[in-house]
């Protein structure tokens, strides 16, 4: 029999992954979902019908739980609500959280659980929502062995494509990992929007620039990223991962890096062009905008012309 699941936070992350585990994750009972906004989850529910259960609190979603996985929106999110969980008995239930926080709150957190009498482990999450939609997410658990053990059947072949497996590691690794992946990506979207830039401000134009990056680069990131960028997506779509969210991941990637004194000058440049998209297209921006923000840099419109 499948341990009955409840899954806390129904953002554009935790609608994909829940979609997938319903549908391939082998469950024998409705996944029980909570959000802190109801609506958002009432109408998670309309789509995916029996197959979930909408609870109208992280106390009823938890109490009938075995496995309690959450993906919050920050990090404020993340704090009160395991206050709020951790106000019950959790005894003999594991806690696994996907949400994007500091490696030492996530220690914070996973002590408390543990000196609950639960289990914990931290599993943050690389790809953004159109990946997770597709079951492609790069999962990175860590906590005692016997806890990552209980929850690799909802890994590859349902939310993820690979792990990264951090089994027998601090929980705060794996989100000290995520922090640093952080870097990669950020990196990875601004070497994209400066090569198309350049491509198009030569006379090259960025149609020949987008053959050698899927060339180069078939998998994603880049190709997601370069498609956004020359669609024109990144100022007519919806976000991929809105501007202000992404700067207050900077924000916490800049003070790890500070206090172990470790030099991040190209990640900086990228974190100041999402300072100059918020500024000139607001907080919800898509995060693909500093390509917008580069091209104003070198003296093109904000907007492309696709």
């Amino acid at each position: 029999m499948a341990p009955q699941l409840a899954f806390l936070g129904i953002g554009l992350m935790g609608q994909a992954m829940t979609k997938n585990i319903v549908a391939k994750a082998g469950l024998d009972k409705p996944l029980s979902i909570w959000n802190r906004t109801q609506a958002r989850a009432d109408e998670h529910e309309q789509n995916l019908g029996s197959a979930v259960r909408v609870c109208s609190s992280v106390k009823e979603a938890v109490e009938a739980a075995e496995i309690v996985w959450s993906c919050l929106q920050d990090q404020e999110a993340v704090l009160e609500t395991f206050d709020e969980i951790l106000a019950d008995d959790v005894r003999g239930k594991l806690f696994l959280d996907s949400s994007t926080i500091l490696p030492e709150v996530t220690e914070e957190i996973a002590e408390r659980v543990l000196q609950a009498g639960a289990e914990f482990v931290a599993m943050p999450v690389f790809g953004e929502p159109g990946l997770a939609e597709k079951g492609g997410l790069i999962c990175v658990p860590a906590g005692a062995p016997e806890s990552v053990a209980k929850i690799m059947p909802y890994l590859v072949g349902v939310v993820g494509q690979s792990v990264v497996d951090l089994s027998g590691e601090s929980p705060g690794q794996a989100a000290l990992l995520k922090i640093i992946g952080n870097t990669i990506i950020l990196n990875t979207m601004e070497t994209i929007a400066e090569a198309h830039v350049f491509a198009e401000k030569s006379g090259l134009g960025v149609n020949p620039m987008i053959k050698l990056i899927t060339t180069m680069f078939p998998r994603p990131p880049h190709t997601i990223y370069s498609g956004k960028m020359t669609s024109g997506d990144y100022h007519a779509g919806k976000a991929m991962v809105e501007v202000h969210k992404a700067r207050d991941l900077a924000a916490h990637v800049l003070s790890v890096a500070k206090g172990c004194n470790a030099s991040l000058k190209g990640y900086e440049v990228a974190v100041g062009h999402l300072a100059a998209l918020e500024e000139h297209a607001g907080a919800h921006a898509d995060i693909n905008g500093l390509y917008g923000a580069v091209r104003l840099e070198s003296g093109l419109p904000f907007k492309n012309d696709v």
